[in-house]
């Protein structure tokens, strides 16, 4: 008879998600690997999701979920599911997504000594149809001690994670305006304990959304108050500190300054290593380090 293989926790997050719930709900149920337990936090959901979430926990022991007595918004949601998580080892699911059924076992074989895996993920659209597109399509992916790189964009999107429970004790409380996965993965790759599959291992559904669009300020007052944040992080090693105190010196020029020349070298010297994730032309990249530069 074979070792019992390590339980595995599914954090799952639902809030009005009867449209696709059930399709996530048994991809998951089907998943090759033998020993997961699956814990729901729904965020008040007023559509039928709820119903849909007792008749699956009313037929399958491994599901426990609740609905909060008040909405928690969609990062302290996923924080709440996790921290219920009983398991070494947890996954996150959205609940509009299909999963491939051996994600975890490939998960699991493949995360070793890190904190923290992922993997593609196929794009379908709202019929469930493939759009021919994939994470890789628009990101590259990193691994190792890769916090410079996280700095500016970030390619490991929650619902591919796998994660050792030791990281969310590393991981400060998630910031508020931020997505929960990114400071994952940023805690993750500040300890140089992230890596990567390039299995598609969960048909991601992509909606479409209103293209409402940031104006340029917006966008840079945002960048640097993540910096500000990835700079207060307790993993932060020291050289990406003073790295981090260098972009943001160059940004308080534009205080004073319509362009700062400072912050333009700075860009455009670490060009290959705060761009890398985002697949973007050259060309693309210089006007992106222009206009970031100017105010």
């Amino acid at each position: 008879m074979g070792t019992k293989k390590p339980l595995v926790s599914i954090a799952l997050c639902t809030y009005n998600g009867e449209k696709y719930l059930a399709r996530q709900l048994d991809s998951i149920l089907n998943q090759d690997y033998p020993n997961l337990e699956i814990i729901i936090s729904d965020d008040i959901s007023n559509d039928g999701t709820v119903k849909i979430l007792e008749y699956y926990a009313s037929k399958n022991h491994n599901i426990k979920f609740w609905v909060n007595k008040s909405n928690l918004g969609f990062n302290q949601n996923f924080k709440k599911a996790m921290d219920n998580c009983t398991a070494d080892f947890i996954a996150i699911a959205d609940q509009d997504d299909i999963w491939i059924e051996n994600k975890i076992t490939r998960l699991m074989e493949r995360i070793g000594e890190n904190l923290l895996i992922y993997h593609d993920s196929t794009y379908i659209d709202e019929q469930g149809k493939p759009t021919g597109k994939s994470t890789l399509s628009h990101h590259r992916f990193v691994n190792g001690k890769c916090a410079k790189n996280l700095l500016y964009f970030n390619c490991v999107s929650g619902h591919a994670c796998l994660l050792k429970r030791e990281l969310l004790t590393l991981t400060p409380d998630f910031p508020d305006a931020f997505y929960y996965d990114w400071w994952l993965a940023y805690t993750a790759a500040c300890t140089g304990k992230i890596n990567y599959i390039t299995d598609k291992l969960v048909l991601h559904r992509k909606h479409l959304e209103s293209s409402t669009g940031k104006d340029r300020t917006d966008a840079k007052l945002t960048r640097m108050a993540h910096l500000n944040l990835f700079s207060k992080h307790p993993q932060t090693p020291k050289n990406v500190k003073e790295f981090i105190k260098l972009l943001l010196n160059g940004y308080k020029e534009l205080d004073t300054r319509n362009f700062s020349l400072k912050l333009f070298n700075t860009l455009l010297f670490n060009i290959k290593s705060l761009f890398y994730i985002r697949k973007r032309s050259a060309f693309s990249l210089i006007k992106l380090i222009y206009h970031e530069s100017s105010k």
